[in-house]
């Protein structure tokens, strides 16, 4: 018993040599972290809309490649689909830059667990929009390469192909079936390696503060 004593009397003294720190003031620390992430999710945001547009610039310069997919795809569906990406982007980074302002260090930790939970929640909105834009984008322009492509007439009207039209639906459709898994596999592999370590760093901070509300 007499050893035990000793014990706790080390880990008390041991315990008074850290600094104690209020309710209020864990909370606020808490804040700046979590403020801090969203910057980050914001800035990365901002990076990969500059990025698309580096893209399509690059590929726009391409002009033989761009009007063939232009004239398989149509014009509307091309440009439609790029504006809708440039559209849907602003608007996530303007989610972004709201939920990066709304945490601050002097709001009540319920509050602050409110704006934890909605940063994460747009940002699996982002991840999964991203993915079945992806997925939808791809899966409408194939089929319109297969018809209206400009190498797909001479297929369609092949007489190979019109003994084997199951055949080779089956094997066009399984191969943009791969494609898509394995592109959209890395870009849910992308988002996460980076936005996860976020998020799930914001995921700890909302932990914290849920033991502190209990």
């Amino acid at each position: 018993m007499d050893q035990l004593d000793i014990l706790k009397s080390k880990w008390q003294s041991q315990q008074r040599d850290f600094p104690q720190y209020s309710r209020e003031q864990l909370t606020g620390l808490i804040a700046k972290k979590s403020s801090s992430i969203v910057k980050w999710i914001f800035y990365i945001g901002i990076a990969e809309f500059v990025l698309l547009a580096v893209v399509t610039i690059f590929y726009t310069g391409n002009s033989k490649q761009q009007d063939e997919l232009v004239a398989a795809i149509g014009e509307p569906f091309y440009y439609g689909s790029y504006v809708l990406s440039y559209v849907v982007i602003i608007y996530f980074l303007y989610r972004f830059y709201m939920n990066y302002k709304n945490i601050s260090a002097d709001q009540p930790a319920r509050n602050l667990m409110k704006n934890i939970l909605k940063t994460r929640r747009t940002m699996k909105q982002y991840i999964w929009f991203n993915l079945i834009y992806v997925a939808v984008f791809t899966i409408i322009a194939s089929v319109f390469i297969l018809y209206n492509g400009p190498q797909s007439a001479q297929i369609l009207e092949s007489q190979k192909f019109q003994e084997h039209q199951l055949l080779f639906t089956t094997a066009y459709i399984g191969a943009v079936l791969v494609f898509l898994i394995i592109f959209c596999g890395l870009i849910y592999g992308f988002y996460s390696l980076i936005y996860g370590i976020l998020l799930r760093r914001l995921k700890r901070n909302y932990q914290e503060l849920k033991k502190m509300e209990i």
